[in-house]
């Protein structure tokens, strides 16, 4: 039985947060319904920012493009959540919440899964996956590299 048969409620008041796609981050979303994870990287600098924003972080410009990641990355820490997180979370409890250092430069928060929390280790190889939440929305998530 899950929190929303235990406490009577509404399947709105267990909805998780979705993201809401901008207009500078359509590209991102739109690629990882691909199963592809893409970067913005400042035309000017070289800068590769995720989130990814209206301009570079680094020299402002607006020029950019969008580029293919490896999928690859390394965990550089987390957390394992087994209590004291909002009602739409409690059914996926425990869950890791985690920082990823991406090959190409940018940290990533996301989530742990396909993996024994017992063998977290910061430093880790990892790789991305993707999760289809609906037909707008799919999540990048990452586990450990094979």
């Amino acid at each position: 039985m899950g929190i929303k048969e235990l406490m009577g409620l509404t399947d709105a008041e267990v909805a998780k947060p979705l993201p809401k796609p901008t207009i500078w981050s359509r590209p991102f979303w739109e690629g990882t319904k691909q199963g592809k994870l893409l970067l913005k990287k400042c035309n000017d600098c070289g800068t590769i920012d995720h989130p990814p924003y209206l301009y570079c972080t680094n020299c402002m410009s607006e020029k950019s493009q969008w580029i293919e990641a490896s999928g690859k990355g390394t965990l550089y820490a987390y957390a394992i959540n087994v209590f004291g997180v909002p009602f739409p979370f409690w059914d996926d409890m425990p869950y890791v919440v985690a920082m990823i250092d991406l090959e190409e430069g940018p940290r990533m928060i996301s989530n742990i899964v396909e993996c024994d929390h017992d063998k977290l280790k910061n430093g880790m190889r990892l790789e991305v996956v993707f999760e289809k939440i609906n037909d707008d929305i799919t999540l990048p998530k990452w586990r450990p590299a094979r």
